[in-house]
């Protein structure tokens, strides 16, 4: 199928990176219409209109990745050192026992990230141990009879990695906190949990100070509903014990924030080079707000929103105006043209990729799934599909006539035959032949009769062939209950004669154990190395691929030697020349006959 299949083959090679017919399509033309669109906007657009977009785009984008870096360089640290403090329990270079040591060594933790007010180990019968920045305090208590702590436990020693928790309110230090929590283990052991808690009015400050001096005012967010930072939550000490939540955004002290996910709110188009933030605008007592923020899910079990919003008259309100009105127009204009690009993009790809289909078929040798292109009103894709429709049905012709010579000639022999165009040229080189009897076969025959015999054999030769065909051997010719097989001719192999050994050392195995038919055979087999003729031979309208020469004649004649030396298989010194390491016998120099000079014999054994 290889052979047949080059000679359609347009690309030998596939490219690393493609792009279907219809993202061409859609790029090109969206890419024209945009560029018109930026022209027109430019031109239309005044100096000051261009550089306030601009000048919104950069700052939204600082400020907004600025709100990002500040929340990781804060709480990063704080996972890159839950992963030291673990590793340094994994490898035993901290002992949990040694209170005096952990005390030095935690101290000196919470000295290197500020940001940790205090760090707790947990043992799992309970035993809690704290350290706290506020006096460098050592804390020990007993939390066995405390369930929360008890399930805590449960779930950490079967944490797979750290986790965030869920912020509360914790009484330690009269502050909102985040907990970030990992198993300690050693040689798999589970020995607790390690805990540190960050306050978060520290972000609160962090990112005051990171807005001052603009027209922003931050915000973070959990869970869209629950002020977690804000300027105004800076010095917030509420004091309401420890089933204290995070404030609500509906009753917040903030009106603008409370405003953030009120349905009157609308998108903003002024800035569409936006990625992964989202704008919005809102309108309260007659001023326009923006909003802009985006969600970060690294640092709990539910989604941060980290944002800010600003007063967009104040940012200059005309020029937006103008901005959000050309932006629109050039929006709709891009719409739709990109919808018309969608639509002939589609039905151009369309037969595109039916072609595709039955070529890809074609190449990987499917051609059941090969199916049939239809006629089509564009003259170029109809005759590529009535092309490739000719292709298919005279590959599918070549595919069965291949598969019916496969039947009665060997697989390379019909192959040769279709790609030289039913010729087959004479060959001669050196060859390995074996050729294999079963033992007693006219007594097998006598006892199990005409249709059982054909059976026997037709599962003896299946066998068989497969076995030969595995080391690259070629069955020419079976001979009554006789097989004749050819080592490095039609197919080439440099270790032919290695490959005839191995392949009848496990035809001798395959025999021994299993039977045919139910029927236990035991064959003789006789290999021969030199050189032998190989080709066409017969009458004029029928031929038959096999091998000749002296060669041949010597591997019968070792097959039958086996009778007198009550061996099963002999090869000759030319073949065991060319093997190494397979513990041949020698047998001696022996007169064969139909050889002028004696031969070296040999016996290989079946292991």
């Amino acid at each position: 199928m290889a052979l047949v299949l080059k000679r359609y083959a347009v690309f030998p090679t596939a490219m690393a990176y493609r792009f279907s017919i219809a993202t061409v399509t859609v790029i090109g033309i969206g890419a024209l219409v945009g560029g018109a669109v930026a022209i027109a906007l430019y031109l239309g657009l005044s100096s000051a209109t261009v550089n306030t977009r601009k000048l919104l785009e950069q700052q939204v984008d600082s400020y907004m990745d600025a709100v990002e870096r500040q929340i990781a360089d804060r709480l990063d640290p704080v996972l890159a050192q839950a992963d030291w403090i673990a590793a340094h329990v994994q490898s035993g270079h901290l002992d949990l026992g040694d209170v005096d040591k952990l005390t030095s060594f935690f101290l000196g933790a919470l000295a290197a990230t500020p940001q940790v007010a205090g760090l707790a180990v947990v043992h799992p019968n309970g035993l809690s141990r704290r350290w706290a920045r506020e006096g460098s305090k050592h804390t020990t208590e007993d939390w066995s009879d405390r369930p929360p702590i008890i399930e805590w436990l449960k779930a950490g020693a079967n944490a797979a990695a750290p986790e965030w928790r869920e912020p509360f309110w914790t009484n330690t230090i009269n502050a909102y906190v985040l907990l970030h929590d990992i198993a300690l283990r050693r040689d798999g052991q589970f020995l607790g949990m390690l805990g540190q808690i960050i306050p978060i009015s520290d972000l609160s400050s962090a990112l005051g100070d990171l807005t001052h001096g603009t027209p922003f005012t931050p915000f973070v967010l959990y869970d869209r509903d629950q002020v977690l930072a804000h300027p105004s939550l800076e010095d917030q000490r509420p004091g309401v014990g420890e089933e204290a939540t995070l404030e609500r955004i509906a009753t917040f002290k903030d009106p603008v924030l409370s405003r953030i996910w009120t349905p009157d709110t609308e998108r903003m188009f002024m800035l569409p080079n936006l990625e992964r933030t989202t704008a919005s605008t809102v309108k309260l007592n007659r001023t326009q707000y923006a909003f802009l923020y985006r969600n970060i899910e690294l640092y709990g079990p539910k989604p941060w929103t980290i944002g800010v919003y600003f007063d967009v008259e104040q940012s200059g309100n005309q020029v937006v105006r103008r901005l959000l009105l050309s932006s629109i127009a050039g929006l709709v204009v891009f719409a739709v043209a990109l919808v018309a690009a969608v639509l002939l993009s589609r039905r151009l790809s369309h037969p595109v990729q039916a072609i595709a289909h039955v070529a890809r078929a074609v190449r990987e040798g499917r051609l059941a799934d090969a199916t049939r292109l239809p006629h089509s009103l564009v003259r170029e894709f109809d005759d590529a599909n009535q092309s490739i429709n000719g292709m298919v049905t005279d590959l599918r012709e070549r595919e069965t006539i291949r598969e019916t010579l496969g039947r009665y000639v060997p697989e390379q022999v019909a192959r040769s035959l279709l790609s030289a165009g039913g010729k087959l040229e004479v060959e001669t080189a050196e060859a390995t032949v074996l050729f294999c009897d079963i033992e007693q076969f006219t007594m097998i025959t006598e006892q199990l009769g005409p249709q059982r015999i054909v059976d026997l054999l037709n599962a003896f030769f299946s066998t068989m062939v497969e076995i030969l065909e595995r080391h690259d051997g070629v069955v020419t010719q079976f001979q009554g209950d006789a097989i004749l097989a050819v080592f490095n001719i039609p197919v080439s192999n440099p270790h032919h004669a290695e490959s005839a050994a191995k392949a009848a050392q496990e035809m001798l195995r395959a025999v021994r154990s299993q039977t045919f038919e139910g029927t236990q055979l035991h064959i003789r087999i006789g290999i021969n190395t030199g050189f032998v003729v190989a080709g066409a031979v017969g009458a004029a309208g029928r031929l038959s691929y096999t091998v000749h020469g002296d060669a041949v004649n010597l591997a019968s004649r070792l097959e039958n030697l086996n009778k007198d030396y009550g061996t099963r298989i002999l090869l000759s010194g030319s073949t065991g020349a060319k093997i190494q390491n397979m513990n041949l016998q020698p047998r001696g120099r022996i007169a064969v006959r139909g050889q002028s000079e004696e031969v070296d014999v040999f016996e290989l054994p079946a292991e």
